[in-house]
């Protein structure tokens, strides 16, 4: 059986009360050695040099002042003094500022002295000789009243029990929000999405609060684009399927050359479709990054498009722009923001422009398109979501391209914006981090 407790919350307040309590008895030991017996002994020293000089000063003084000595030293010392000595038993006493008395009673007084403690009240005697004569003279036992080990105990059992209620308090703080962090990992391992955490408490709680809502989010969208892309496609494959269909019956021992085209059109779109949903789907592959020229992975990109039909102009760099990149997923970046505008933009020019200095390095393409509705900037990165221009226009695409193009910006820290265009339009924007600028 382990006696080691196995919460976070008992084990860091038995460590914070074990290191306290040790410190306090470091402390209190250190003072105790340096300060406490060091005035105890002059303290005893002290009293029993009064006490020896009070017998000496009674042995030579008259008879006849002795009485007034006698007052003086009660008042003064709470000394009492008596000149009948009777046998009393001897008390030996194990308090620490008692052996220190009686060390000093002795050095004083040159020989060895005898303590007594009185039979009918608390009243410590001491017989002190002078000059032949023995004198007897005693005090309240309360004027030795310290008792040093009590008060240690005291002082280490108050401290103990104090350091362990602020240690639960403390640790309780960090405890609680654990304990909801724990629940919610566990609710994510069933495959349920937990209620959103407070994002409070310590910074570093806080940010594991903040990393696991935003896990929890990604998971969740995660989820509902799974079901968006099937959905999606069992959507977009029903229209040529069915034409196919259709097609199919229509076939006979001599085919249409325009049926057969449109077969082949349909045959396309599917493969198109397809194609881009395995793009999708690899969207997180490894990261392979080498040493590229931005301006000529825009050209070739550019290249591709003007083969099929569409108007680019490139607005050249006045400096050349390396950097440290992974090639494929820049250009399938590149190739779905180009692709799209090009679907969008009509017949108009598409402007192409590349920024590279140390303070930015970006690249934008732009359109002269309908534009995108302000409410709509965030849903339409979302799979299969087209704006409902895009949905009646044959060449609307899947809705696939600018989601393929933003996961590939998430997994290589790259930022995507797409924002309205002066004279109408909209301009995507990449913008890519500066330290991977060579």
């Amino acid at each position: 059986m382990k006696l080691t407790p196995r919460t976070l919350l008992g084990r860091t307040a038995v460590t914070v009360a074990l290191t306290l309590l040790m410190f306090m008895v470091i402390s209190l030991g250190t003072a105790i050695y340096f300060i406490a017996i060091p005035m105890a002994k002059r303290s005893a020293d002290d009293f029993a040099a009064v006490i020896v000089s009070a017998a000496h000063s009674l042995q030579s003084l008259p008879e006849e002042m002795h009485a007034e000595l006698k007052q003086r030293l009660l008042l003064d010392h709470g000394l009492i003094v008596t000149d009948h000595i009777h046998v009393l038993s001897e008390k030996s006493f194990d308090v620490p500022y008692y052996l220190f008395f009686q060390d000093s009673l002795d050095r004083r007084a040159g020989q060895e002295l005898q303590i007594f403690e009185s039979e009918s009240g608390p009243i410590i005697w001491v017989d002190v000789p002078a000059h032949g004569k023995m004198f007897r003279l005693g005090f309240d036992r309360d004027r030795l009243g310290t008792n040093p080990p009590i008060v240690l105990i005291l002082a280490i059992g108050g401290g103990a029990l104090l350091t362990v209620l602020v240690s639960l308090l403390e640790v309780r703080r960090v405890g609680k929000p654990l304990a909801r962090l724990s629940a919610a990992v566990e609710e994510v391992g069933r495959g349920n999405i937990p209620p959103e955490l407070p994002e409070d408490g310590p910074a570093e709680i806080a940010a594991l609060a903040q990393a696991l809502n935003r896990m929890s989010s990604d998971i969740q969208e995660l989820a509902e684009n799974r079901t968006v892309i099937i959905a999606g496609i069992s959507h977009d494959l029903r229209t040529p399927l069915t034409r196919l269909g259709i097609a199919v019956e229509m076939l006979g021992e001599d085919p249409d050359p325009e049926l057969i085209a449109g077969i082949r059109r349909d045959l396309e779109a599917m493969n198109n479709l397809i194609g881009q949903f395995l793009a999708f789907s690899k969207g997180l592959d490894d990261v392979r990054p080498v040493q590229l020229d931005l301006w000529q992975v825009i050209e070739s990109q550019a290249a591709d498009l003007r083969r099929e039909g569409a108007k680019v102009k490139l607005h050249d760099c006045d400096t050349p722009c390396p950097y440290f990149a992974d090639p494929v997923a820049l250009q399938r970046l590149l190739a779905n923001l180009m692709e799209n505008a090009a679907q969008h933009g009509g017949d108009s020019v598409i402007d192409v422009k590349l920024r590279c200095n140390e303070q930015d390095i970006s690249i934008e393409i732009c359109d002269r398109g309908p534009g995108i509705p302000v409410d709509q900037m965030a849903a339409v990165f979302r799979p299969f979501h087209r704006l409902e221009a895009a949905r009646d226009s044959r060449a609307g695409g899947s809705g696939l391209g600018l989601a393929i193009a933003r996961q590939l910006a998430i997994k290589h820290g790259w930022t995507i914006q797409l924002l309205p265009r002066d004279g109408g339009g909209t301009a995507a924007r990449v913008s890519l981090p500066t330290a991977h600028c060579l």
